[in-house]
């Protein structure tokens, strides 16, 4: 199985978050695990990605307002058609119902077929969760992860 994660990051929280979830990848016995800013992707490697995961962090403040953080550069990440594709939100204190918003965005507008949601807690960001969320996306596509 080829993984390609993406992501947008403002502090280096999500892309530690990407990280993570790329080496679980790796480490469940992916093919490959590339990972890449929604702002410089590997065309190539996305074409042949059987699983994407797409992140970022939770915008607003701390209780009312949460929203995808830096639509703008999210915006100008390729379309995904027809890709399984596993969103993922890192933040701070309270995020809300943002994942389902996320989700529906990537759906709406870059064309992807989403299969698993997460959000992540800044305070709480490790491997065994990151791991937990791999599986679970690969079980989504039919992948059973054994060890």
């Amino acid at each position: 199985m080829k993984v390609v994660v993406l992501y947008q990051s403002r502090t280096g929280k999500t892309k530690h978050c990407a990280e993570l979830i790329g080496r679980a990848a790796l480490a469940a016995g992916a093919e490959s695990a590339g990972m890449w800013p929604v702002t410089n992707v590997d065309h190539q490697a996305l074409a042949e990605a059987d699983l994407v995961f797409v992140g970022t962090w939770v915008g607003g403040i701390v209780i009312a307002g949460h929203h995808p953080g830096d639509t703008g550069k999210l915006a100008k990440m390729p379309a995904i058609f027809d890709k399984k594709v596993a969103a993922f939100m890192t933040y701070e204190f309270h995020a809300g119902s943002v994942l389902s918003k996320f989700s529906g965005w990537l759906t709406r507008q870059k064309g992807a077929d989403v299969i698993a949601a997460r959000q992540f807690r800044n305070a709480k960001l490790d491997e065994e969760a990151a791991a937990a969320f791999f599986e679970e996306a690969a079980a989504a596509i039919g992948v059973t992860i054994t060890g």
